[in-house]
């Protein structure tokens, strides 16, 4: 029998732009036997119990569209199975999901949550020995994402601007090792690690993009044995709170998760991000990506 995957998708310009990895996707599940497509979404036309699984891979317009997103994620999660798991992709969506990580003494880059401009403000103003970056909690792409010096007016003009939009503004003391000289993606296929990118400087002080706009310099990484074991921890520590929280046995063993790390010189690493939603697998750095992807999904086809 022939299994029909569906690599979710939209159809943004951000896409067509940044998403070198969907075909290559599709043309590794076509020469492993599967019936393979891309649907977009919010398509009206696509019968999502034609999928045996449907893999979320870049439905990157959701920030924009949640309420609209999260509504299909609960629809079609009764006609068909998704990975990442759907309360997994729930709870990954809002940065908030580090507060579990920090309560299992998880080592994450400090951070805090501002709901109100006086809030966020306050916690600029804490962190006055370094500079800041400040992002909304639900995001993609780093988008309304700014690094500044604490007494910089932006930042809390920022966050206010985030605030207004009905999100959560997110301060974090920026980390110098990354803003000079960027951070290494691990990522682990069905918890086991794969292989490591590192992510190039991003952001430009004051607010905006290292040369003017959104653009990611991605290589292949060898990471250290302290970051890998922290990798390791993350990844089982999600098995954790999935079962504190009464997710589903998909939730507990992502089919995809990428931590992304701070490493400083005589300090141990620290947590920047863990994804478990919408992957970038950088299959144009690494071309193994897509063969150790494919394993993965037969792997989870016959589980």
């Amino acid at each position: 029998m022939t299994l029909t995957i569906g690599l979710v998708t939209t159809d943004t310009e951000l896409v067509r732009q940044h998403d070198p990895d969907t075909a290559v996707l599709l043309r590794g599940l076509a020469e492993a036997g599967f019936r393979a497509t891309a649907p977009v979404w919010h398509d009206p036309a696509v019968d999502w119990t034609a999928y045996d699984l449907l893999v979320i891979r870049s439905p990157w317009d959701y920030p924009e569209r949640y309420a609209e997103f999260t509504g299909w994620l609960d629809r079609t999660a009764g006609r068909t199975r998704i990975l990442n798991a759907p309360e997994l992709i729930r709870w990954n969506i809002d940065k908030r999901y580090l507060d579990d990580f920090r309560a299992l003494d998880v080592p994450c880059v400090p951070f805090t949550f501002g709901t109100t401009p006086a809030e966020a403000e306050a916690a600029i103003a804490a962190l006055a020995d370094s500079r800041v970056v400040v992002k909304p909690s639900v995001s993609a792409g780093a988008r309304d994402t700014g690094l500044f010096q604490p007494d910089d007016p932006r930042a809390a003009e920022l966050a206010a601007h985030i605030i207004a939009s009905g999100k959560t503004a997110m301060i974090q003391p920026a980390m110098e090792s990354v803003v000079e000289h960027g951070e290494n993606a691990l990522f682990f296929l069905n918890g086991e690690f794969a292989y490591a990118c590192h992510k190039g400087p991003l952001l430009a002080p004051g607010g905006g993009y290292l040369g003017g706009e959104y653009t990611e310099v991605i290589t292949r990484a060898d990471p250290s044995a302290e970051e890998i074991d922290l990798g390791h921890r993350t990844v089982a520590a999600i098995a954790g709170i999935a079962a504190r929280k009464g997710y589903g046995e998909d939730a507990g063993l992502p089919l995809y998760a990428r931590v992304d790390i701070a490493s400083q010189r005589g300090r141990d690493p620290l947590i920047l991000e863990v994804e478990v939603f919408e992957p970038s697998y950088f299959t144009d750095v690494i071309p193994e990506a897509t063969g150790l992807f494919v394993q993965a999904v037969e792997r989870r086809c016959r589980s």
